[in-house]
């Protein structure tokens, strides 16, 4: 059912905002319409629910020629039964925003969107009930009262200590302070009270309740807390057990590094466990120093009292195999201390250890451990998963690395052969080069989204509404002279499992900044590489399909590096997009490719689809006209899945057309020397679109020198490929 609504606003910018509640019924949707100009073009924003699931999806959608495609697409674990959620789609110029109960949850940015037209009201499949439908100024911002970087959900045992939970509450200048109290809907399963910035919960026994949050100025501005309060903790029976060749770190090790991870081996692979935890106390005085619990959650990426941090939705138990890994939170564990980890029954189910049913770890069974004795010292800090170094994962040395050094002062992280699954953060650190032991046997690795962690991504205070981390496995900011060499990093997203496919590898955020990538693999399906500022990449491997390189760069160069378009795992009948450039400015170099091949391959999954002949196309246009298509290959080695007309330009697969849409030798999409695989000079005939340079004209592009002469207001940069990392 769609319903317009008689208010037509004037202005292509304006919000529509309306509070829903689900009546039970089959699956539904319900958009809230803007932009609408017929039944067949329209924009709109809205959720995805079902009775039969504890998450809803907030989608930002558009109709175009009749056709429905879904341009951002996210979940949310919250309680909707019987309750009214308030979204609101935002439209300001060309980006496209859905809020769920005042929190920002993505933007999508489609050029050319930007009209007037009718505001209204989709929805099919179950019924809606609707209230306080709002239209207004995009610049009038809701006020939000929520948990801070956290989700709206809490869980605990009976009995468990209080927490404290920051809120996030501002007016919508997202400035101003607003007074909020709160208030327990069964204070006897949890109570809470304001204490600052914050609430304070006590669980106190089995149950559930609503921890209410409501502003003083405006008591209708409410953000609900589901709080889950489940059976006191119950410690195993004080038995010994055969635990021989089952953990990491083995009972009684010395000397572990504090970001240590916990990890048990079964004899077959265990199911997870819904509710429990486990707790590491302090074997000293028995202080009870970390709570881990199954299930998603929001936690922090950084070292304590750093500026800003990387907030993102995690998981911290998971199964691989025949093993589990349990996730401490960080910087709980201290140097020259002694734990003891404690596992209730439930938390893993349907194996065994050494031939004995899982049925939970006591103290008595002596999972015990002391850390190393103090901190290391100098420029150098190792890393192994699982022999003697300084550190078990590479974000306890960058954090160690970022907290401890001086911001110019040179830092090696030194990463052992081993796979290590973890999201990364630099922030402020300088000449910091993280180094493997071999290209091939370090492999950091994780599946990070944009269905996870929606946007590119971004650094935040502790007091900051939602979470931003985004989206990529490596998120650096305001560093210089990162180097990432001899290691592969992994994004394992599938765009074909995955609601959102989004997912970069890299995403180097500081536009003055250098990245240095060398001996190095980067592997992801969509996004594998964002780079703003200037990168330098040697003899590397990017592997993707869709815009696996883009960015709003100013000079990126590949050099004598492989472009491996695989094929989709979504679309197998795509090719994909090599680079989408947002180059900042006209005469900026943009991204460069010297001396390099592009490549295909079977893509990733059980599918392993094929690249199809002529499909793929060298670049692709944003459609932006603030930022620059500026892209160049020369003297490139190129694979028959590159499409004859090399360029996606105006009108190919409904691409819109670039900027500059006439290319020189300046600007735009430029070409010269490309030569099939086995090194034959193309027949460049059928290009369209792009600008085929001179040798004279090349040579301006085929030195490191030469793309790297704006650094620093013109004072230049020329890495070279054989020195020392900084």
């Amino acid at each position: 059912m769609r319903t317009l609504l008689q208010h037509v606003p004037p202005a292509a910018d304006y919000f529509i905002e309306a509070r829903i509640r689900a009546l039970p019924g089959p699956p539904g949707q319900l958009y809230l319409l803007g932009r609408h100009v017929d039944a067949d073009n329209w924009f709109g924003a809205g959720l995805q629910m079902t009775d039969t699931s504890p998450t809803v999806q907030a989608d930002i959608v558009r109709q175009h020629d009749g056709k429905l495609s879904r341009l951002k697409q996210l979940r949310r674990a919250i309680v909707s039964e019987g309750r009214f959620l308030t979204v609101r789609f935002e439209m300001m110029g060309e980006a496209l925003s859905v809020y769920l109960n005042g929190e920002k949850l993505s933007t999508a940015t489609v050029p050319g969107s930007a009209i007037p037209g009718a505001v209204g009201i989709y929805s099919s499949g179950k019924g809606f009930e609707l209230d306080d439908i709002r239209v207004g100024d995009p610049a009038n911002k809701p006020m939000r009262i929520a948990p801070a970087v956290g989700a709206s959900s809490f869980k605990a045992q009976a009995g468990d200590p209080p927490s404290t939970l920051p809120i996030s509450a501002f007016a919508g200048d997202g400035l101003t302070p607003a007074r909020f109290t709160v208030r327990s809907s069964n204070p006897a399963v949890a109570s809470a009270t304001v204490r600052g910035n914050a609430i304070v919960v006590t669980p106190k026994k089995t149950g559930s309740a609503s921890l209410i949050l409501a502003s003083v100025a405006d008591p209708s501005v409410q953000s609900i807390i589901d709080a889950s309060i489940a059976p006191a903790f119950a410690p195993p029976a004080a038995t010994r057990i055969d635990l021989a060749g089952a953990l990491s770190p083995p009972a009684r090790a010395d000397a572990v590094p504090p970001d240590t991870l916990l990890r048990l081996r079964f004899d077959q692979p265990p199911r997870p466990g819904s509710t429990g935890s486990v707790r590491i106390y302090r074997q000293a005085d028995g202080k009870l120093v970390d709570i881990i619990r199954p299930g998603e959650e929001v936690a922090p990426i950084g070292y304590p009292g750093q500026d800003q941090q990387r907030y993102t939705l995690r998981t911290p138990i998971g199964i691989d195999g025949n093993s589990a890994t349990i996730r401490p939170h960080a910087h709980r564990l201290a140097y020259g201390s002694a734990y003891y980890v404690v596992i209730e029954t439930g938390m893993f189910a349907g194996a065994s250890i050494n031939g004995v049913p899982f049925a939970g770890i006591g103290k008595v069974a002596g999972w015990t451990f002391r850390t190393r004795a103090a901190a290391p010292s100098g420029p150098t800090l190792s890393v192994d998963d699982d022999g003697p170094a300084d550190f078990r994962t590479v974000q306890g040395a960058l954090d160690h690395a970022m907290q401890h050094t001086g911001r110019a002062t040179p830092v090696t992280v030194v990463v052992k052969n081993g796979r290590y699954d973890e999201m990364l953060f630099i922030r402020g650190k300088d000449n910091l080069t993280i180094k493997g032991e071999s290209r091939d046997g370090v492999v950091i690795h994780n599946g990070n989204n944009d269905g996870v962690n929606p946007g590119s991504g971004a650094s935040q205070s502790p007091q900051s509404p939602s979470f931003t981390g985004g989206r990529a496995l490596l998120m650096a900011e305001t560093s210089d002279l990162l180097t990432l060499d001899t290691l592969t990093l992994k994004n394992t997203t599938l765009r074909s499992d995955k609601i959102a496919g989004q997912a970069e590898t890299v995403f180097f955020n500081n536009d003055s900044g250098r990245l240095i990538a060398r001996n190095a693999s980067f592997f992801s399906e969509q996004d594998t590489i964002q780079v703003k500022g200037y990168a330098w990449f040697y003899r590397t491997l990017i592997e993707g399909n869709v815009d696996f390189i883009w960015g709003a760069n100013r000079a990126a160069l590949f050099e004598e590096s492989e472009l491996r378009s695989v094929g989709d795992s979504a679309n197998p009948s795509s090719g994909g997009y090599v680079v989408q450039a947002r180059t900042v400015g006209a005469l900026d170099p943009g991204f460069v490719f010297l001396n390099s091949a592009l490549t295909h391959g079977p893509g990733p999954g059980p599918l392993a689809n094929k690249v199809p002949r002529g499909a793929t196309y060298l670049a692709r246009s944003p459609g932006t006209a603030a930022t620059w298509d500026n892209v160049a290959y020369i003297n490139c080695k190129m694979g028959e899945h590159i499409a004859p007309a090399g360029w996606a330009g105006q009108g190919v697969q409904r691409e819109p057309a670039p900027n500059p849409a006439g290319a020189t030798a300046a600007s735009g999409w430029r070409e010269f020397g490309s030569t099939d695989l086995d090194g034959k000079p193309l027949d460049l005939s059928q290009r369209a679109g792009g600008y085929l340079l001179s040798a004279q004209e090349a040579a301006r592009l085929s030195s490191r020198a030469a793309v790297f002469s704006g650094f620093d207001g013109g004072r230049g940069w020329a890495p070279q490929a054989g020195q020392e990392a900084p």
